[in-house]
């Protein structure tokens, strides 16, 4: 009897150890077991966007000469025909003045500094050339003529065979002293100049007249 409650007894411990034993081992595996986990994030670098490839430079197209070839120069000599009243014709001589050149015949100074030409025969007998600017104020410059030249006629727009035909003002007095002359005067290329002329009259300015109105018809800027 006493034998049979000792087995007994056993029976229940070795049970009672396989019990623990199994949660033992249900445990240990528990705990082996790796947790999962959310994988870590990895960071995002903002995408930048690459330059577009810059674009090669056009190519240098052909670059013309360095100056323009100069427009041909005046003549140093040019021959000029018959003039009105039977007056022989004859070469002027190339000179410059101021910002421009003009034709000289012979018979005629020209002083380049004071924009004078004149008979050299008789000095009284001139014209005083003067390079207008291009916004120039025609009433202010008549105005002015009308002062310089007290009681001159209003000759405007009346010269059509004239050398000066292209007189914008043309202005003239006759007393004492001659005939006296207020013009301004544009050239075929627009450029505009004050004239003022002197003739004393006498022999010698009525056969070279002509000659000095063709000479200022020649003005051109340069």
């Amino acid at each position: 009897m006493k034998k049979s409650m000792l087995a007994t007894a056993a029976s229940v411990l070795l049970l009672s150890a396989s019990i623990l034993g199994a949660c033992s081992n249900n445990e240990a595996v528990n705990e082996a077991e790796p947790t999962a986990s959310a994988p870590a994030a990895t960071p995002v670098s903002e995408a930048t966007a690459s330059p577009e490839p810059s674009a090669p430079p056009a190519a240098a197209s052909a670059s013309p000469e360095a100056s323009a070839p100069a427009s041909a120069e005046r003549p140093q000599t040019q021959s000029f025909g018959e003039q009105e009243g039977g007056v022989p014709g004859q070469d002027g001589t190339l000179e410059h003045g101021n910002g421009y050149s003009l034709y000289i015949f012979d018979g005629y100074t020209f002083d380049a500094q004071t924009g004078r030409l004149s008979l050299t025969a008789d000095s009284g007998y001139y014209a005083e050339i003067e390079p207008l600017p291009a916004g120039y104020d025609l009433a202010a410059l008549k105005q002015q003529g009308q002062t310089e030249l007290t009681g001159a006629k209003d000759y405007s727009g009346e010269l059509f065979e004239h050398p000066l035909r292209f007189a914008e003002l043309y202005l003239q007095v006759s007393n004492e002293k001659g005939v006296e002359d207020y013009m301004v005067w544009k050239n075929e290329a627009g450029d505009a100049y004050l004239l003022r002329i002197h003739n004393p009259g006498g022999d010698p300015a009525e056969q070279s007249s002509p000659w000095m109105t063709v000479s200022l018809s020649t003005i051109e800027a340069e």
